[in-house]
């Protein structure tokens, strides 16, 4: 598969989100509550955030004072997070961005605190594309900085089931692509990184338990 997969599944995400202005649900993620705890205790006030979505664990941050430059590829949901932003009255602390970052970060040298993702780097990306991408995260960090984010792993029930798309990635009857990965993968692309943790947990849906590992980096 080439870019036409990566232009069809951006489109599959407008789709969705135009579809259900709550698509992962009102609340933050258990995640997002986790990284919350994590952000607080380096004391980090600059977050970036990436694929964002509808902004779910980007209000829980906002409401805490902390900045978020919150990117997304989805146009529809980078709208609608901007609509949402004004009515809660957090548009000082909240910046969205329509971004395709396999393009490149675009903010300056060692400019925030922490970065922050939920089940990004699972979505139909390269590892080329993933390893560029954090490399971009490295460089946007200030010194100590936190690179907080989850992947599908390869505990996960929908690992190996469904149409291949290429390197450890297949393509649910939904039509999503997921990017799954072992810890060997996640420490094989921590370069530049020192990893404090990779840890395994649940993630219940409706229709079944997702496998995550939650990835904590620090900038070495």
């Amino acid at each position: 598969m080439g870019r036409e997969g990566a232009s069809d599944q951006r489109d599959h995400w407008d789709r969705v989100f135009e579809g259900a202005e709550d698509y992962f649900g009102p609340e933050p993620s258990e995640f997002g509550w986790r990284a919350l705890e994590m952000f607080r205790a380096a004391g980090a006030k600059d977050i970036l955030e990436m694929g964002c979505g509808q902004g779910r664990d980007t209000w829980l941050f906002a409401r805490e004072g902390m900045r978020v430059i919150a990117l997304d590829y989805s146009e529809s949901g980078v709208c609608q997070m901007r609509r949402r932003a004004c009515q809660m009255c957090l548009d000082p602390n909240v910046s969205c961005v329509v971004q395709d970052v396999r393009a490149g970060i675009p903010l300056p040298d060692s400019c925030v605190d922490a970065v922050y993702s939920h089940m990004f780097f699972t979505m139909e990306l390269w590892e080329k594309e993933i390893r560029y991408i954090l490399a971009e995260c490295l460089r946007v960090l200030r010194p100590g900085g936190l690179n907080i984010y989850t992947v599908r792993n390869d505990h996960d029930p929908h690992f190996k089931k469904g149409l291949h798309w290429g390197e450890d990635m297949w393509q649910s009857p939904t039509g999503f692509v997921v990017h799954f990965f072992s810890e060997d993968k996640i420490r094989r692309m921590a370069e530049g990184y020192q990893v404090l943790q990779v840890r395994e947990f649940d993630d219940p849906a409706k229709q079944y338990t997702r496998k995550l590992y939650e990835v904590v980096l620090r900038k070495a």
